[in-house]
């Protein structure tokens, strides 16, 4: 997060990561909510805010690679145990292995587009 960033816009992001409501932000913050849109409009407010989305996918991202290898490990025994009954543990090994890719993508994704947008701020 921005260091030039008041304590107060510092709750405000942190809150807004965690629970995504602009009452609830501005709330935490100690301002109104009409404060928090205008700072939600401010091009150093919204790259702090988009710099701390991006660590906070990144920390979840490494999170779900770690539940990976569980995941596949269920997805092998229920595979290969044909006494299992593997239903709701296959789907979430599923659904886990599916958000890895997603999240990964997202943050490949974020990763380049902030690539290049340096890059066109550099040549202007």
């Amino acid at each position: 997060m921005s260091e030039n960033l008041t304590p107060r816009k510092r709750k405000a992001i942190e809150t807004l990561l965690t629970s995504g409501d602009v009452p609830q932000a501005a709330r935490a913050a100690g301002v109104s909510r009409e404060t928090l849109y205008r700072w939600l409009k401010a091009p150093d407010f919204q790259a702090a805010l988009n710099d701390s989305t991006r660590q906070a996918l990144e920390s979840l991202s490494r999170t779900l690679v770690t539940l990976g290898d569980k995941a596949a490990d269920t997805l092998r025994q229920a595979l290969e145990d044909s006494t299992l009954a593997p239903g709701a543990r296959v789907r979430a090994a599923d659904i886990v292995l599916a958000r890895i890719l997603q999240l990964r993508e997202l943050v490949d994704i974020e990763t380049r587009l902030a690539k290049l947008e340096r890059e066109v701020h550099n040549d202007k």
